[in-house]
């Protein structure tokens, strides 16, 4: 008996181990400049660009959207540059029975960028907040919850008892994100007429003995046509001068303000304007504010209504004023800062403001 014993105990890290699929293992979360980011990219050579974003952005706005007290949606969108930038939150189940529940809120952001033919995703800056019903829960980022040193034990070989249960089922979730996005794509074909959509295997049908066709009488020639005398060549036309786009008239102010609170006003860098957009099928604009403008970010979480002005080389009047209602605010990285507007500085942290554009 106790020989068995001794081999039962023996037995058990080879079942626990036997257990574990290797896309849980070692390099199943991979960190980009200090930050967990899973990635992928999906080639579809059959779809130009704003193709791809039309798909992107239909599949980001029915899986990212609020529900319940989960504030997932779509945070940005910019079709001129292929960008899409959602934020995600949602449950993962770890086990569930009729006696306990347990589960963690886990939210992330999920970057898509499309180009010809192709398109990227990214799924970053993921946290976690578990047990949140005892003294407002545990508060976790992937980056010192899931990597390979923590959910791993010291040979690699398995899952961690508590981590390990975070770092599979966000590989899982993530799986399934980008299986999503993937059919969604697919699915796009099929409505498009490029990818044929699968079907049953036809009957086969019987060979049949084709009698031979009896031969065509020769057709008589065709009295040759007189050749039409040649038309006049038109007097070209003198091409119309482009108009300039407001976006391409933006980038060429020299000044940009936004006045909130009591009519106070503070100046802000042209790297401060993230664009216009669509949220919710309002059209927005954003700006993002350097998290060390304490004034700046002081007027505009104490304002519900803002506006931003553009000013010309010589002029102090505005020749563009944007009247805004807050909707949200979102912080971002540096790098994210960046992806909305190069002149960003990566290594700062930054406030992203999104205001309904009040006409």
């Amino acid at each position: 008996m106790k020989k068995f014993l001794l081999l039962v105990l023996f037995c058990l890290p080879m079942l626990a181990m036997a257990q574990t699929d290797e896309k849980y293992l070692a390099g199943a979360v991979p960190v980009t400049d200090g930050k967990v980011t899973f990635s992928t990219e999906l080639q579809v050579p059959a779809l130009s660009q704003d193709q791809m974003f039309d798909t992107m952005l239909k599949w980001a706005n029915n899986t990212f959207k609020p529900e319940g007290k989960f504030n997932s949606r779509v945070l940005y969108t910019n079709k001129a540059e292929g960008s899409i930038a959602a934020g995600g939150e949602e449950y993962i189940v770890f086990s569930s029975s009729a006696l306990s529940l347990d589960r963690t809120r886990i939210s992330y952001q999920f970057l898509i960028t499309c180009h010809p033919g192709k398109c990227s995703m990214e799924m970053t800056r993921i946290r976690y907040l578990y047990d949140e019903a005892r003294d407002g829960g545990e508060k976790y980022t992937a980056e010192e919850w899931i990597i390979d040193d923590m959910a791993l034990n010291k040979s690699k070989t398995k899952l961690a008892p508590i981590c390990g249960k975070f770092r599979r089922e966000t590989i899982n979730l993530k799986d399934a994100l980008f299986k999503s996005a993937q059919t969604a794509v697919g699915e796009e074909l099929i409505a498009m007429g490029i990818q044929p959509a699968p079907v049953a295997p036809a009957a086969v049908v019987p060979a049949v003995t084709m009698t031979p066709a009896t031969p065509v009488t020769p057709v008589t020639p065709v009295t040759p046509v007189t050749p039409v005398t040649p038309l006049t060549p038109l007097t070209p036309v003198t091409p119309l001068t482009p108009v300039q786009s407001i976006d391409d008239q933006i980038k060429e102010s020299v000044r940009m303000t936004i006045t909130a609170g009591n009519d106070e006003q503070f100046e802000i860098g042209k790297e401060c304007w993230g664009g216009f957009g669509q949220l919710f099928g309002k059209e927005v604009a954003f700006c993002l504010i350097d998290q060390s403008k304490s004034m700046g970010n002081m007027l505009m979480n104490q304002s519900d209504d803002y506006k931003v002005s553009f000013y010309k080389q010589g002029s102090n009047e505005p020749w563009l004023v944007v009247n805004c209602k807050k909707l949200m605010k979102q912080e971002l990285s540096g790098e994210e800062a960046k992806k909305m507007n190069a002149s960003n500085d990566d290594r700062k942290a930054y406030n992203m403001y999104v205001g309904e554009v009040v006409k």
